[in-house]
């Protein structure tokens, strides 16, 4: 991208994040990610036959047959919304529950290492085999930072102290930005005092199966778990 960025301002955004991004999968998801990249949950509702707006809100895990090969994806549930609905229609600011959760599935989510580990992780290890798929952070942002956003919270949980974070197409900064519009952002908006940490970030639109084979580093499973 023309406008990325560069020296100090790239050094400190990649100091924050760290040297590598984990995006969290159901283990069974990996030959349809080797074959088509990281697609967004609305995309693959698109691919499978199915409207986006059709899978909103989901109160299960969800599985969908999409591509010419026929590969099967297992979508995570959307409870942390479901569980603080009132809240969701709430805190969003220009949204509700439900198109809050058509943007979060436009969207492909990886976390930091120092965030995946401990009780995050260990919430999302239920029901299946979870693969964790490392990425090279300075990779993503060569090849896909023009779509890179960050995020101080988790965008889809509302639950407990996620009740109170309020939220909207504001919260989700643009890693070209850099990280001191990061930190600054929900501090202008009288939100919070200090400056934010990073915690969350997503992609708008896919990781291609080439640009995903050239910033993954490694992945690993866990048979207590799935995403």
């Amino acid at each position: 991208m023309s406008d990325r960025l560069a020296g100090r301002d790239r050094s400190a955004l990649l100091d924050h994040l760290g040297r590598r991004v984990a995006h969290v999968t159901a283990a069974a998801n990996l030959p349809g990610i080797a074959a088509h990249g990281l697609l967004p949950a609305a995309e693959l509702a698109r691919l499978s036959g199915r409207a986006p707006a059709d899978i909103v809100l989901r109160p299960e895990r969800t599985a969908l047959r999409y591509g010419a090969s026929g590969h099967t994806v297992r979508l995570n549930h959307q409870k942390p919304i479901l569980h603080g609905l009132a809240a969701a229609n709430r805190v969003v600011e220009g949204h509700d529950a439900a198109s809050w959760a058509e943007v979060l599935d436009a969207r492909v989510f990886f976390w930091p290492e120092r965030h995946l580990r401990g009780p995050f992780l260990a919430s999302v290890q239920r029901d299946l085999e979870t693969a964790v798929i490392w990425l090279d952070t300075e990779a993503m942002l060569d090849r896909a930072g023009d779509r890179l956003d960050l995020s101080p919270i988790n965008s889809g949980n509302f639950t407990q102290g996620g009740a109170h974070a309020r939220r909207g197409n504001w919260l989700f900064v643009p890693a070209r930005a850099g990280l001191e519009a990061f930190r600054r952002n929900r501090q202008a908006r009288g939100l919070v005092r200090a400056p934010d940490a990073v915690k969350e970030i997503s992609l708008r639109g896919a990781l291609a199966a080439n640009d995903l084979a050239a910033s993954r580093v490694d992945s690993e499973t866990d048979g207590q778990g799935a995403q």
